[in-house]
């Protein structure tokens, strides 16, 4: 999934560990746009040709994906993955490509083109060249679908890592008021330096940021938010938004969504959603946080 995942208990349960490992391998093997062999893969292959058949979790979050590209279209789409394998940011080999190439590209995300088949589980791409790319959600779901495991498995304290999406299970065991403390990162620091820390009960924290995915150009740098209006890297003041909410899924996508709106827009998204906390930081450090983060003491906020 090109990330590192930690799972932390705390007490032994080594048979619930390799029943998650089990879990992702799985999911790999469904969800991997870098293996050949995976349903979403086989849907990307056979665009223009025919539908597929694929499994429930595939079928599930691709029709989640779909709903969230029509609610917020300016700035999450499922299908950007055309330009991802134009511009190539962190996968080697970038570049900047030419403006006939990206209109070309943006002509094959129109999830109108589509066809879901509930019945029979199928996702038929009807252009050829079209892609799917769930990299935006796909860590959101698995952080959900794993904390219902350990759930299920009687777990009642963890905390899941995917690569930076945080989701938290049960109360803190070694604090007196037994609330987590999740550090936000500094996004110009080494990761795991944090910029301020937020004081919460068992949520999730996911950030989207522009600098660990980027290249050079002479003095212009490109990074990896791709604008599904535009087909370049978004232009903004924005370096790093972090979603803080219930489920993990649903956080992906607005950090996404709050990025490309930008501080103000974003912020404004943000506060008309219920149980949903925003932290924005911008290309000077400059952090905005929205109503339900209260400031404790210097660097350190806190949700009730």
């Amino acid at each position: 999934m090109g990330t590192v995942i930690s799972i932390t208990l705390f007490e032994r349960n080594q048979p619930v560990i390799e029943a998650i490992y089990d879990y992702l391998q799985r999911m790999d093997q469904v969800f991997s746009m870098n293996r050949p062999d995976s349903e979403l893969s086989a849907i990307n292959q056979q665009a223009g040709q025919q539908p597929v058949a694929i499994s429930t979790p595939g079928f599930q979050l691709i029709q989640a994906a779909l709903a969230y590209t029509r609610q917020y279209s300016a700035s999450f789409n499922v299908l950007i993955g055309p330009l991802v394998k134009l511009w190539r940011i962190g996968f080697g080999g970038q570049q900047v490509p030419s403006p006939a190439r990206i209109q070309a590209r943006l002509a094959l995300m129109d999830p109108d083109q589509v066809k879901l088949d509930p019945i029979h589980q199928t996702v038929y791409l009807q252009r050829a060249g079209m892609a799917l790319d769930l990299g935006a959600i796909a860590k959101g779901y698995f952080a959900d679908q794993i904390v219902a495991q350990l759930q299920q498995a009687g777990v009642t304290q963890a905390i899941v890592n995917l690569g930076g999406n945080v989701k938290l299970l049960g109360t803190q065991p070694f604090t007196a008021d037994q609330r987590w403390e999740v550090g936000i990162q500094n996004p110009t620091a080494p990761r795991g330096q944090p910029l301020l820390q937020v004081q919460m009960p068992a949520k999730t924290v996911v950030t989207s940021g522009i600098f660990e995915r980027y290249f050079k150009v002479g003095t212009q740098v490109y990074h990896h938010i791709l604008d599904p209006q535009t087909g370049y890297p978004v232009k903004n003041q924005v370096a790093q938004v972090s979603i803080i909410t219930a489920q993990s899924e649903l956080a992906e996508v607005l950090a996404t969504v709050g990025y490309f709106q930008g501080c103000v827009a974003g912020m404004a998204t943000i506060e008309q959603l219920p149980g949903v906390e925003a932290i924005f930081i911008d290309r000077q450090q400059q952090v905005k946080v929205t109503s339900g983060l209260k400031p404790r003491r210097k660097g350190v906020y806190s949700i009730e």
